[in-house]
């Protein structure tokens, strides 16, 4: 039996803290409706069942390692990216609730974070690894990178242009939600500066699965734990609002009432 390392603890501060983040996540989704919420709150669903699944394989390393395992530990530690990013673009559709922004703007934001979640997958699944039997970021992970990045850039200048077209009318839901983006932009910052580096650099220390796990740890993990935390109570908190309006989809706001001619 292979012996438990720093890396495998990190994993399993993981394994204990997205499932309550999970809970959190799917207690918010339900308050705001299955359908209504499914753009918004799903995505920290799924990134909690990314990392679950990803501290899952870390662990399963201990006795079993093998390059199929790897592949599966750094795909999930990249494809999380993209729900933890669509988790604010989420936030930002909910926190809209008289539609200021086009809907096909925020719809065209998530394609393309789903176009680099596409890329990130196919380019780790065919990274080189006749080396040293490791994993190294491909041409093809770093487009999805630059994507991830691009995303998240577009994502805080539409939330600050959000809070100018609704400053002097926010309810108490919406500043509970822009509080839970203020908050998580510079742990979000660290943690694609940590990705970043990973993937554009050559620096050791933030090469996927062999780096140092305490970069990894500090810049990575505690990041999006911190973030996510945050958004997760903060949100909880506005879906209990009494002024709390849940998001609906263009199409149902403009389709008639039952009897209406």
């Amino acid at each position: 039996m292979g012996s438990v390392t720093y890396r495998d603890g990190i994993a399993i501060l993981q394994l204990i803290i997205f499932p309550i983040i999970l809970v959190a996540a799917l207690f918010i989704w339900n308050r705001t409706g299955w359908r209504a919420g499914s753009k918004i709150w799903r995505y920290g669903v799924t990134l909690s069942l990314i990392r679950i699944a990803g501290s899952i394989s870390s662990l399963i390393s201990i006795d079993h390692n093998s390059y199929n395992v790897e592949v599966a530990i750094a795909v999930c530690e990249l494809i999380g990216i993209a729900p933890l990013l669509l988790t604010y673009v989420g936030v930002l559709r909910q926190i809209d609730a008289s539609q200021h922004l086009p809907p096909r703007f925020l719809n065209l934001v998530t394609l393309v974070c789903f176009i680099g979640l596409i890329l990130g997958i196919a380019g780790v699944s065919t990274a080189d690894d006749s080396n040293d039997g490791t994993y190294h970021p491909d041409k093809i992970v770093k487009v999805s990178m630059g994507l991830f990045l691009a995303v998240f850039v577009v994502t805080i200048a539409t939330a600050a242009w959000l809070w100018f077209q609704l400053s002097l009318s926010l309810r108490t839901f919406q500043r509970k939600l822009f509080l839970a983006v203020a908050l998580s932009v510079p742990f979000l910052i660290v943690r694609l500066v940590y990705s970043a580096i990973s993937d554009y650099g050559d620096n050791s220390k933030f090469a996927v699965l062999v780096g140092d796990p305490t970069v990894y740890l500090c810049m990575s993990v505690l990041e999006e734990i911190v973030a996510m935390t945050i958004t997760m109570a903060l949100g909880m908190s506005a879906v209990l609002e009494r002024d709390f309006v849940p998001y609906a989809p263009p199409k149902e706001q403009s389709a008639p009432e039952v009897g209406q001619v």
